[in-house]
């Protein structure tokens, strides 16, 4: 400790300043104001220079933690009326560069030192006098407060030329974890000689950069612009903007420039998926889907007032499914009838397009909260039954030779030279994993059973004591082995590799999660389990139709600066076992990374259903295993595919 010391901080209601202040008491007599805006007007500069009078200017080190240039300027105009030469005061550098270089030079003036500091961490790990510190300023003067600085951190960092209000900007404004990777690779590069603008533009140019600016961009290019001063280390501003474009390509999860809104899944779940002609076969699909619904919602602890929409992916929408099953599935479910709902078709990939819609709307501040579903029963509406037999147009026959899924998925294995000794392990693969996953225990959050009497419990709006329809994934086969496998006979053609054992079963099914901007979330008490961090759809030769994953996986990673080895987790829909094979040999990805708890040739394939099922699957594998990002990947037919990348938040 440095002999006389008196720390007085003046810090925010924030979750890292009230852990600085009880951490420094530990150690130092402290006193502590708070000077957010709020408060600010009680606590003028006068009054914290007759507080330091108080002490008999005692206080040789003083901490700033305030968020306003005006407020810095005044508290330390306050602070220099008290103190005596030879003292030092500590700002929390989110302030301007501007602002830091005139305090410093007012400080200088009379004899007291600046340094200025950039803070990262949570409450928990300030508590733990663990906080990673930026610190600029003159490095004798930061040896001198060293002692004070280690109450406070486990890393310190002494950056240099560029100081700490460059730091700040990266670190803190920029989140948190990768702005400070960003610096300590920089440091790493400069030696001794601290950060320079060579040191940081190679960082900005590497891969870090890349995953620093998966932010918020727009946002971001405009804290970059204002905290780097005229002529200081413009290099790096341009190879900043450089790396996304100068805006013309930002994700649709960026829309709003400078806008921080965030589409967040607070709330996913899914039904069993039933075998065709199995226990859901006597369930009616838009009552299947209702009861999803209600579910979430009461999962989620939502006023049902609070949704604003209702949109729901279904294949086949006709019979049963048709009359916009999105809205009658909202009314059976007993949502008020303010709530609307709209059905959307992609083919396979619907709900999952029903999950970027409603990110979308959320993301554009049109809606708050959105309920994004899917619903398929392939035994009561069969697979085709929207086409009613009607085929497509000369204009579109002319141009391609369609062929149906099953023979694309051969033509697929062919291209890429995926043989069915090849398929046929990975099916089994997928049923193994779908097993041991019931077997552990994975499947019991997102999972809800379907009770017998699925009417009544509509219309009381609460579950009954009946018993269960469906409890489990009813298309899982435990006993299957390749020698079975190798048995089944070809389903597209004489030559071909796919047949029932290593395609996707044909089943019955609902899902559905609740998206809604972070703050809304916050509002409601509501964890996030991910943020929706870009949305992805391409086309792609109708004729070849399945292949499209490849292409969709490659878009998403390149606008958001991401590679497949960030990604802890894969889904991509086992809708043929070519098309995930064929991913992984194009893409060069992790298959132990890849539909770990199995996919679509074990659990079933109920087309509306299935985007939403994927993303609820993911996402709490992805929080089970405490994963950061999770990619799902969707072929549909006609040649288009899906993508979805998630970042999970909240409790692992």
């Amino acid at each position: 400790m440095i002999d006389g010391t008196a720390v007085i901080g003046f810090v925010g209601l924030g979750n890292i300043g009230r852990p600085m202040a009880g951490t420094l008491a530990a150690a130092f007599p402290v006193v502590v104001y708070d000077v957010n805006p709020s408060a600010a007007a009680g606590v003028p500069g006068a009054r914290v220079a007759a507080s330091l009078a108080e002490l008999g200017a005692a206080a040789t080190v003083v901490g700033v933690a305030v968020y306003d240039d005006s407020q810095v300027r005044d508290v330390v105009t306050g602070l220099l009326a008290g103190m005596r030469p030879g003292s030092t005061i500590l700002v929390h550098s989110t302030i301007s560069p501007g602002t830091v270089r005139d305090v410093a030079a007012q400080a200088g003036a009379a004899g007291v030192a600046l340094l200025d500091v950039a803070v990262a961490g949570g409450d928990s790990v300030a508590r733990r006098g663990e906080l990673t510190l930026m610190v600029g300023g003159d490095p004798d003067e930061l040896a001198r407060v060293r002692p004070v600085l280690d109450a406070l951190g486990s890393r310190i960092h002494h950056v240099g030329p560029v100081g700490a209000g460059l730091a700040a900007k990266l670190a803190n404004n920029l989140a948190l974890h990768v702005g400070f990777q960003v610096l300590e690779e920089a440091l790493a590069l400069g030696g001794d000689a601290g950060v320079g603008e060579a040191e940081l533009l190679e960082v900005l140019d590497s891969g870090t950069a890349r995953s620093w600016l998966t932010g918020n961009f727009a946002y971001y290019r405009r804290q970059i612009r204002e905290v780097l001063p005229p002529g200081m280390v413009a290099k790096d501003l341009r190879a900043a903007v450089a790396l996304a474009g100068d805006g013309a390509d930002i994700p649709l999860t960026r829309l709003a420039a400078g806008t921080p809104r965030e589409a967040v899944v607070v709330a996913a779940l899914r039904t069993p998926l039933g075998r065709r002609r199995g226990a859901l076969s006597t369930v009616r699909p838009d009552e299947l889907l209702a009861y999803t619904l209600l579910r979430l919602v009461q999962r989620a602890g939502i006023a049902p007032d609070a949704v604003d929409d209702v949109i729901a992916g279904c294949v086949n929408a006709v019979g049963e499914q048709g009359r916009n099953i999105a809205r009658v599935a909202a009314l059976a479910a007993g949502l008020p009838v303010t709530v609307p709902g709209v059905t959307v078709n992609r083919m396979c990939g619907s709900s999952q397009q029903a999950l970027h819609f409603a990110a979308h709307a959320v993301l554009s501040g049109q809606q708050r909260m959105v309920i994004a579903a899917g619903v398929e029963s392939m035994s009561r509406v069969p697979l085709g039954a929207d086409a009613a037999g009607v085929p497509p147009p000369d204009s579109v026959t002319g141009r391609y030779a369609l062929v149906d899924q099953g023979v694309a998925a051969d033509r697929i294995a062919a291209r890429w030279r995926l043989d069915r000794a090849e398929l046929d392990a990975f099916a089994l693969a997928s049923h193994r994993n779908a097993e041991a996953a019931w077997r552990d225990g994975r499947f019991d959050d997102e999972c809800v059973p379907v009770p017998a009497d699925l009417t009544a419990v509509l219309l009381a709006g609460e579950l009954s004591d009946a018993g269960w329809l469906i409890e489990r994934d009813a298309g899982i086969r435990p006993d299957t082995s390749l020698a079975t496998l190798a048995a089944l006979e070809p389903a597209f053609g004489a030559g071909g590799v796919h047949h029932a054992g290593n395609s996707s079963q044909l089943t019955d099914g609902a899902a559905a999660v609740l998206v809604c901007d972070r703050a809304e979330a916050q509002r409601h008490g509501l964890v996030p389990l991910a943020r929706i961090v870009d949305t992805e759809v391409v086309g792609v030769e109708p004729d070849l139709m399945l292949h499209g994953v490849i292409p969709v996986t490659q878009r998403i990673l390149a606008r958001t600066g991401l590679t497949l080895a960030d990604i802890d987790l894969y889904e991509v829909n086992e809708a043929f076992a070519s098309v995930p094979l064929a991913w992984l040999r194009e893409t060069g990805a992790d298959p132990d990374r890849l539909n770990v708890n199995g996919g679509a040739i074990a659990l079933g394939h109920p087309t509306g259903c299935s985007g939403v099922r994927l993303a609820t699957t993911l996402l709490y594998e992805l929080r089970r295993r405490g994963g950061r990002y999770g990619l799902q990947v969707m072929c549909t037919g006609y040649g288009m595919a899906t993508a979805t990348l998630y970042e999970r938040m909240g409790e692992a």
